[in-house]
């Protein structure tokens, strides 16, 4: 088990998060530059293929399970009673990065995630003061750690911010948290950005969080996260341009990075030639690509992010 002697090794916190739960645009996020808001999405902001088997043979157990599920609910359902069967209860999901010296929140996948905890989360800013930061290793190993744990470690620190830190567990406290398992992972692409999977309980102590029961934790946040982010199109740097695309033009922008010519990719979506030609030249205008190479370079880059508009 990871100890919480961990508590103690670790560098101090890292500082800023988000101050509000509600969606903003990433213009309004610019403008307070000390409170950055994340982009909050769900499960309707996926990209999960309508016209092709849901996925191809040897992905991982569970996210073949992910994609098998008949629809949202019933993979939320999936993976709550996968969190219930380790006597967890909720899982965020979301992505930082490290720039100017703080962590910048850049998403937070809300569809497994207590959402009490975040709305305060993000509301009150306790990235800046988030006790538990202090023990994650750099190694991506996960920290099990429990309220009275952080109760200590708080009372071992007396500074301008203690009023803050006091906040955070009373949040805890509010939400219905007393335990859990936290860990980053490092971005392959980009080397500021981290994913943090944090797996939380209502059971208080952390004796049973077990050797076994962190690594059933870990094949679980590591399944979620292999889910996440192969079907999501929204996550960026901060102040990376946001482009906002239609569903339609999800599926069209996925058959296009599979090598498929607009013929096949109007007959695998049901579409006309016609429709599929006017949504190609949305998409090179939106990406400022002249031809299909250059829109397929500008999707693959991922240098900006997708915000899925409403069909009209």
């Amino acid at each position: 088990m990871i100890l919480s002697t961990l508590f103690h090794r670790a560098s101090p916190a890292s500082a800023s998060e988000a101050q509000g739960f509600d969606p903003v645009s990433r213009s309004q996020a610019e403008q307070q530059p000390a409170n950055p808001v994340p982009q909050f999405y769900d499960e309707e902001h996926l990209y999960l293929p309508r016209s092709a088997p849901p996925h191809a043979g040897g992905v991982p157990a569970i996210v073949g399970e992910l994609l098998d599920a008949p629809s949202n609910e019933a993979r939320t359902a999936l993976v709550r009673s996968m969190l219930h069967a380790l006597d967890f209860d909720w899982l965020g999901y979301g992505t930082v990065a490290y720039m100017r010296g703080h962590w910048w929140p850049l998403s937070f996948f809300t569809a497994y995630a207590n959402p009490e905890w975040t709305k305060r989360y993000f509301a009150h800013n306790h990235c800046g003061v988030d006790l538990r930061q202090q023990g994650v290793p750099a190694s991506s190993l996960p920290l099990a750690w429990d309220v009275a744990q952080l109760e200590a470690l708080a009372a071992e620190t007396s500074d301008e911010l203690s009023e803050e830190r006091q906040r955070f567990l009373d949040d805890l406290y509010a939400s219905g948290i007393r335990s859990g398992l936290l860990f980053r992972l490092a971005s392959p692409t980009h080397v500021n950005q981290h994913t943090v999977i944090s797996l939380l309980s209502r059971r208080p102590g952390s004796d049973w969080i077990s050797d076994s029961v962190i690594g059933q934790g870990l094949i679980l946040g590591l399944g979620v996260h292999e889910y996440v982010s192969r079907h999501t199109r929204i996550v960026g740097a901060p102040g990376a341009g946001r482009i906002e695309i239609s569903a339609t033009q999800q599926d069209i922008l996925q058959h296009l990075l599979q090598g498929r010519s607009d013929k096949e990719i109007a007959n695998r979506l049901d579409l006309s030639s016609h429709t599929v030609d006017y949504h190609m030249r949305q998409l090179r205008r939106r990406f400022a690509a002249r031809n299909r190479v250059q829109l397929v370079n500008a999707v693959q880059q991922g240098d900006s992010d997708f915000g899925v508009l409403g069909e009209s």
